[in-house]
């Protein structure tokens, strides 16, 4: 087979997984290595594949199969046999070289494009919560109940509630993507947890005197900011981190919701 059919095959797999990395949610958790040596490689893979799904971890290790075996061939070729001219070495190796560099942008980067892939696809559905948000800004829940498009709830904590532990979960951006919880007051932003992910991203409302910032929600649980980026009208994409010694928050919201 001609080497030229690697390289167009290796550039489609690049491009790909490049694409991947951006329109899926779960991209993060399935690209998860072990930061450490001491942790079980074994319980890592199983945890990798329940977050994932079989299905997509198989297909991700197919991919990088194909991958490596695409730039392999050309590099063997190169490395050799040395029939060829000087000039078709020298840019065979430079391609080899370019392809490698990008494969190193892609790993350094896979957490970027997915954020940026998570921002398009929350920029479209603005309508969509702002469809959510009104009835809560017109009147702020002071106890449970049920509204349009959010479904019923349960407020927490009980006197002044600034958490709604939402029952039915309605989609903002396909299947993958909805909303678990909403946290806010009478007059502050309202922040809307989405869930879909392996990280603590939220869809939040601000008022023009307001930013996102770190902040404890209504069931003591901290939410350190990471990262904001604008989607416009007031809506932020919004990424926090949890404490680990604190990060026992699904849990809790798991309790509260059944009882």
């Amino acid at each position: 087979m001609r080497t030229r059919v690697f390289w167009i095959v290796h550039i489609i797999t690049l491009v790909g997984v490049a694409l991947w990395a951006a329109l899926d949610l779960r991209f993060e958790s399935l690209a998860f290595w072990p930061s450490s040596s001491s942790e079980n490689l074994l319980e890592s893979m199983q945890a990798n594949v329940k977050e994932s799904g079989l299905i997509r971890v198989f297909g991700f290790a197919s991919v990088l199969l194909l991958a490596l075996i695409t730039i392999a061939v050309p590099c063997v070729r190169l490395f050799r046999f040395h029939h060829g001219s000087r000039a078709r070495s020298t840019a065979s190796l430079l391609a080899i070289t370019t392809v490698t560099a990008l494969w190193c942008g892609i790993v350094i980067n896979h957490s970027a494009l997915a954020w940026q892939g998570k921002r398009a696809r929350i920029a479209i559905q603005v309508n969509e919560l702002e469809h959510l948000a009104a009835p809560l800004r017109n009147q702020w829940p002071a106890r449970d109940g049920d509204l349009p498009g959010v479904g019923p709830f349960m407020a927490y904590p009980f006197g002044r509630p600034t958490t709604l532990i939402l029952l039915q979960s309605p989609n903002v951006a396909g299947d993958e993507l909805c909303i678990a919880a909403v946290e806010g007051n009478e007059s502050g932003p309202i922040r809307m947890q989405l869930s879909g992910s392996a990280h603590d991203d939220w869809a939040e409302w601000h008022p023009d005197s307001s930013r996102p910032q770190s902040f404890v929600g209504g069931l003591g649980d901290p939410h350190q900011l990471v990262s904001a980026t604008k989607l416009g009208r007031g809506w932020y994409l919004v990424r926090y981190t949890i404490p680990d010694a604190l990060s026992h928050h699904t849990n809790n919201l798991e309790l509260a919701a059944n009882g």
